[in-house]
C-alpha cells in the first residue's frame, strides 16, 4: 500500500483509456480487518505504507472522533486523535474530532482529516502532531457547510466536498481557496448533499452526488461530463452514495450506502456488478470472541448469513488490485481483489451495437 492511495490521482490512477477492452476474470473477497476495538464505526479509511490502515471512528458524541491505526495482519498499532491538550488531561482517548467525515494520507503520510462538526480540515502526523487546521464555516467562496471527502489533485491541491454548500471547493493545503464548482440542483453539473470523491488518471473528477441518487464525473476544471445510476435497488441503481473511488482501469466504485452494498461501474458509466459482503471473522474477531465465552456461546446460536453482508458501507478505496470497503454498520473493513486483463485493439473486436448485445 502506499500513502498517495487516499489522495491524488493515484487514487484510481492509470492509463484508463490506453486499452480496447477488458478481461474481468473475478473479483473475490479475500479477507476482513477490524473489529469494533479497533475499527468501530469506520465513517471512512485511509491507506498507508508498510500495510497501514487508518480507520477513521465517528462517536459517539461523548468520546467524538478517532484515528485508529491496523494493518494488513489485523494488528492494532494505537490511535490517534485531534490534539486538545486540555481534554487530553482529563482523559487521553478524548477530544477528538466533533463528527469527523473523510481521512485521506497524503504523500509524506500525514493524515487530513475532515469535520463536519466543526467545520475544519485538520491535518495530523502518525506520530499525533497537528501541522494544521482550518476552516470557516460559511457559505461564501472558501468557507465551508459540513466539509465531507476530500482529494489531493495532481499539483497537490485540496478537493473538498462542502456538503450543505452543493458544491466542491480546492484549496491549497494550507487552506487557501483557488477555486469551486457546483450548485444546488438536480440538473447536470449541480449537486445535492454531495458527499464522495475521487480523481482519476486525466484529474476528472468524480462525486458522490448523495441526495440526487448518483456519481457526477466532471472535468478538472469542473465541467460536468457524465452521469451514473438513479434513484433505486436495482442494477446500476443507488440509495444515498457515499463513498467513491476509481481504480488503474477506469472502473468507478461507489459505496451504496442506502443499499448496504457497492456498485461497480466501467469507465464509461455502464453497470458492472455489486458486491454484498463476504465477511469472514477477522483474525482480531477470532481473538476476541475466542477470549469471551458468552458471545462465543451467544456467535455458535446465531444465523450467520446476515453477518457477512455490509450494513451501511461508507467508504471505498483502491489500492492495486484490492478494494478496501469500510463496513460501517459492522465496525470491520472487508477487503476484495480484483482479477482483470487489458485487452489490446488486436485481441478484441469493436465495440458491438446494444441491440448486437442479446
Amino acid at each position: 500500500m502506499t500513502a498517495e492511495t487516499n489522495g491524488g490521482a493515484s487514487d484510481g490512477a492509470s492509463a484508463s483509456g490506453t486499452f480496447a477492452g477488458l478481461l474481468r476474470a473475478g473479483f473475490p473477497y479475500e479477507k476482513t480487518i477490524g473489529m469494533h476495538t479497533s475499527s468501530w464505526y469506520p465513517i471512512d479509511i485511509a491507506l498507508g505504507n508498510e500495510g497501514r490502515v487508518y480507520c477513521l471512528r465517528r462517536g459517539p458524541h461523548d468520546v467524538g472522533g478517532v484515528i485508529r491505526v491496523i494493518n494488513w495482519d489485523d494488528e492494532e498499532l494505537g490511535w490517534i486523535n485531534r490534539p486538545n491538550a486540555e481534554v487530553r488531561k482529563l482523559d487521553p482517548l478524548r477530544g477528538g474530532w466533533a463528527w469527523p467525515v473523510g481521512i485521506i494520507c497524503d504523500p509524506d503520510e500525514r493524515l487530513i482529516v475532515s469535520d463536519e462538526g466543526t467545520h475544519t480540515i485538520t491535518t495530523i502526523t502518525r506520530e499525533r502532531e497537528q501541522v494544521r487546521e482550518w476552516g470557516e464555516h460559511g457559505s461564501e467562496p472558501g468557507q465551508l457547510d459540513r466539509p465531507a471527502h476530500m482529494a489531493l489533485d495532481g499539483e497537490g491541491h485540496l478537493l473538498v466536498v462542502d456538503t450543505m454548500n452543493h458544491r466542491v471547493q480546492r484549496f491549497t493545503v494550507e487552506g487557501e481557496y483557488i477555486d469551486g464548482f457546483g450548485t444546488h440542483g438536480s440538473g447536470p453539473g449541480e449537486l445535492d448533499m454531495p458527499w464522495g470523491i475521487a480523481l482519476d488518471a486525466e484529474g476528472c473528477i468524480y462525486v458522490g452526488d448523495w441526495r440526487n441518487d448518483r456519481v457526477q464525473k466532471f472535468s478538472p476544471s469542473g465541467e460536468p461530463l457524465l452521469s451514473i445510476g438513479s434513484s433505486g435497488d436495482g442494477e446500476g441503481e443507488l440509495n444515498r452514495p457515499a463513498g467513491v473511488a476509481v481504480d488503474q482501469h477506469g472502473d468507478i466504485y461507489v459505496a451504496d450506502r442506502g443499499n448496504d452494498r457497492v456498485m461497480l461501474f466501467d469507465r464509461n458509466g455502464r453497470y458492472v456488478e455489486r458486491f454484498i459482503g463476504d465477511a469472514t471473522l477477522s483474525k482480531s474477531g477470532r481473538e476476541y470472541i475466542m477470549a469471551n465465552a458468552r458471545t462465543l456461546r451467544q456467535r455458535e446460536m446465531t444465523t450467520l448469513e446476515r453477518e457477512k453482508r455490509f450494513r451501511a458501507p461508507a467508504s471505498v478505496r483502491i489500492d492495486g488490485d484490492r478494494m478496501f470497503v469500510a463496513d460501517f454498520g459492522y465496525n470491520r473493513v472487508q477487503v476484495y481483489r480484483k482479477e482483470a486483463y487489458p485487452l489490446t485493439e488486436a485481441e478484441i473486436i469493436p465495440e458491438l451495437a446494444p441491440s448486437l448485445m442479446t
